[in-house]
């Protein structure tokens, strides 16, 4: 089984490549064994993908097959072969406040 997984912003950059593909020899696998598998082949990015209790990053957005599951992915999500992850860094800021809905927002701009 062979999934790839795409890498964005400091993952990318520690691991020195855009694009990884990660083998198993099971049907299935979990997220968090594709990323247990990434950090055993490059230990620096550990904490860019996964926080100090083991879980996923906050700011890590995860796309399947390039679509943001709903609810989102976790540790636990079953990925298939052939899968490709996206481990987006997810970017905030601007000027307005991020509580504000997009309803609100919409309402703004109407």
């Amino acid at each position: 089984m062979q999934v790839g997984v795409a890498l964005y912003g400091a993952a990318r950059v520690i691991v020195g490549q855009s694009l990884v593909d990660v083998t198993f020899d099971t049907p299935t696998i979990t997220l968090g064994q594709v990323l247990e598998k990434l950090i055993a082949t490059h230990p620096r990015v550990r904490p860019y993908l996964l926080d100090e209790a083991g879980m996923l990053q906050f700011s890590i957005r995860v796309l399947i097959n390039g679509v943001r599951p709903d609810p989102d992915a976790t540790l636990a999500t079953m990925l298939h072969n052939g899968d490709r992850l996206t481990l987006l860094v997810a970017v905030a800021g601007g000027k307005e406040s991020s509580t504000i809905s997009l309803a609100e927002r919409a309402a703004r701009a109407a």
